[in-house]
Parts: structure tokens; sequence; C-alpha cells
């Protein structure tokens, strides 16, 4: 049998519940000031990048791990694979060492100019699209671009270049 006093105490538990609510809802700061205007996604992709690092992972593995193959890229004698984007939209790639994933140049865009999640480029023969690390500002000296391999659209490997900005 349950008696008033459990039922106070139940209303009185729960009132305390939304008071305590109510004051930490009233204590939350009003957020002041702009964000200012957004960065132009465009121009901070146009420059010569350089390859740092090229990682791989391989998804079908049931050890979810990251594979450094920078060596495949870098040797310390050859130019590391360098891609170039111009404000006309124009790319263009120099390697001497390891697979090229970019194809010769061409030109080059974004799925949404103002919110990008791909980097699109477009040679004589082929469109390429790679998942964006992250969105380049003019002052961002890296650059994280991911190529993600499927077969049979289940994905199986993806393939991350790190980039650093040289001019």
């Amino acid at each position: 049998m349950i008696n008033q006093s459990t039922h106070f105490t139940a209303f009185t538990s729960l009132l305390f519940s939304a008071i305590l609510l109510t004051t930490f809802h009233s204590c939350k700061p009003e957020t002041e000031g702009e964000l200012g205007e957004p960065f132009d996604k465009v121009e901070g992709m146009i420059g010569t990048w350089e390859l740092q690092a090229f990682t791989q992972q391989d998804l079908n593995s049931p050890i979810k791990e990251t594979r450094d193959l920078s060596d495949f890229y870098l040797d310390g004698l050859a130019t590391p694979l360098q891609i170039t984007f111009d404000a006309n939209r124009d790319y263009s790639v120099a390697i001497e060492l390891g697979k090229n994933y970019f194809g010769e140049g061409g030109t080059w865009g974004f799925d949404d100019d103002l919110y990008p999640s791909f980097l699109q480029l477009y040679t004589a023969i082929d469109t390429l699209q790679y998942n964006l690390g992250g969105m380049v500002r003019i002052f961002d000296q890296s650059m994280r671009i991911e190529y993600r391999r499927d077969c049979n659209t289940a994905p199986t490997n993806i393939y991350t270049f790190e980039f650093n900005r040289i001019n």
C-alpha cells in the first residue's frame, strides 16, 4: 500500500529536479559577437602542395591499424609528389616516386564551393574524387586528402595523403 508520504516524496523530488533544471538553463551564458565572413575554400586550395606523409588503413583487417607507407613516395633524394592548384581551376601533378593517384593534371573543383566535402579532379579521361580531411584556408600550411577504395561498393582501404604548402 502506497501512503501519502511516498507520493509527497516523489512529488518533492520531481519538483526539486525541475527547479535545478530551470536554474542551470537560466545560467547559460548568451553568445556574443559574430563569426565573421566564411573563408573562401577555393582560395585556400590555391598553391603548390608537397607530400609529407602517406598512410593506408585496411578496413577488412581485423586489426584496425593505420600503416605509414610514406617510403613509397619519400626517399630523401627524389622530389616528393607535388600538386599545384591554380585560381583558374587547373591543376598539375609532379611525381618522381610512387603511384600517381591524381592523374597527370586537368581541372579541379569541389562538390560544393561553400561547404565542400569532396575534392574533384577532372582529367582528360576520368573524374577522380577524394574526401577532404579538413578544409584548407589561405593561411593553413597543411592539407589532408583521403582516397577511399571500394570493392563492389564496400569500402576496403583508405589512403591518406598529407601535404604541406610550399609556396
